[in-house]
C-alpha cells in the first residue's frame, strides 16, 4: 500500500501527505480544457521525468482521481514512445475506467491506440465486491518465476473469481457497453 501511496499525487500531495518521494516524478496532468497547452507540451514533461532513470510511467487512462479528464487523442502514444525508448514500462490504470466504462472500447487505453505492458483492473471487476487484476505480458510474468513462492491470503478465492465472472457475462449479456 505504500508504495502506491508514493505514486499517487492525491495521496502524498494531499491532506496527511508526505509530499512526492524522491524517487518517484510527477508529470503535468494533460488538461487541454483548462489549459490549453500543446500535445507534445504534456508529452514533453513525461518525457523528462522517464529521463530521470524511471522504471515505469503509470498512467490512467482517463484520470479519474485527476478530475475525469480525458486524455488528449495521441497523449498516449507519444509517451509510451518515449517510456520505451527509455527501456520503462507502460502501466494503463484501468482501475477505474475499465471493463467497458467508456463505452467506445472495453479499456480506456484502446482509445488511444496503444497496447500497456501492465494493466492494473480494480472496481469494476467485482461491481461492489473487491476484486483487483493484474494483466501483464508473458516476459514480465516469467520474470516473476525465480523459485519464491508466492502467496496471497485472498489471491485466487473461488467465490471472488465467479462474482468476476458474473460481471463480464452481465457485461455481455446486457449489452452494457452500449449503454
Amino acid at each position: 500500500l505504500g508504495s502506491l501511496i508514493d505514486i499517487s499525487p492525491y495521496k502524498h500531495d494531499g491532506k496527511g501527505g508526505s509530499g512526492r518521494p524522491a524517487h518517484v516524478h510527477k508529470a503535468r496532468l494533460p488538461d487541454t480544457y483548462r489549459d490549453p497547452d500543446s500535445l507534445e507540451n504534456y508529452a514533453a514533461s513525461v518525457e523528462q521525468c522517464l529521463q530521470q532513470d524511471a522504471a515505469a510511467f503509470i498512467c490512467e487512462s482517463i484520470s479519474g482521481c485527476g478530475g475525469q479528464v480525458v486524455l488528449p487523442a495521441g497523449y498516449l502514444t507519444a509517451t509510451y514512445a518515449h517510456a520505451r525508448k527509455t527501456g520503462a514500462l507502460c502501466i494503463a490504470d484501468e482501475v477505474q475506467v475499465g471493463f467497458g466504462r467508456v463505452g467506445s472500447h472495453f479499456w480506456g487505453f484502446e482509445t488511444q491506440n496503444v497496447v500497456p505492458d501492465i494493466v492494473t483492473l480494480g472496481k469494476p471487476i467485482g461491481n461492489g465486491h473487491p476484486l483487483a487484476a493484474v494483466i501483464t505480458t508473458r516476459d514480465i510474468a516469467d520474470s516473476f518465476n525465480n523459485g519464491m513462492e508466492y502467496f496471497n491470503t485472498f489471491g485466487g478465492n473461488p467465490v471472488s473469481c465467479e462474482i468476476g465472472l458474473a460481471v463480464l457475462d452481465v457485461i455481455e449479456q446486457n449489452q452494457l457497453q452500449s449503454n
